[in-house]
């Protein structure tokens, strides 16, 4: 529907910016049943800005060298966690090198509670054009009908 003109817009504004997906910072798993929008709030314990340079603190990001632009989490059978950075020895004033530097969480699969004091995940249908666009008009508990 709208699709074409979605991937000409990222195209035209990623043209100054190396890529290696076609279609950009975009969560994808293997047949996206369910696709949706995800808001956090940083931990206290992190929180010193409120923006993802604490997150690079926490994870002792070598700051000279990389911009941590995004996270990627995957889960939850293989848990993964990567950096999306800004690789500023590769990158020109004409052209920024993004990179997806992946990070060993074997041993903390607290990661989540120990980078987010709150997370909010909302998932449609991935056909859904509908729903996504509206909100809903009370909030039930499902205990009171069931």
């Amino acid at each position: 529907m709208n699709e074409p003109s979605t991937k000409v817009k990222l195209k035209q504004i990623s043209l100054k910016t190396v890529k290696l997906n076609t279609i950009g910072m975009k969560a994808d798993v293997p047949y996206n049943d369910f696709i949706g929008t995800v808001a956090a709030d940083i931990s206290d314990d992190l929180a010193n800005q409120e923006n993802l340079q604490d997150i690079a603190g926490y994870f002792k990001l070598d700051i000279s060298r990389f911009k941590l632009v995004g996270l990627s989490i995957y889960g939850p059978g293989d848990f993964m966690l990567s950096l999306i950075c800004v690789d500023l020895t590769k990158s020109s004033n004409e052209q920024e090198f993004i990179i997806k530097m992946s990070y060993d969480i074997h041993d903390q699969q607290d990661i989540i509670s120990i980078l987010f004091k709150s997370l909010h995940i909302i998932l449609h249908d991935k056909f859904d054009r509908k729903y996504t666009g509206l909100d809903y008009a009370e909030e039930i508990r499902y205990s009171d009908y069931h």
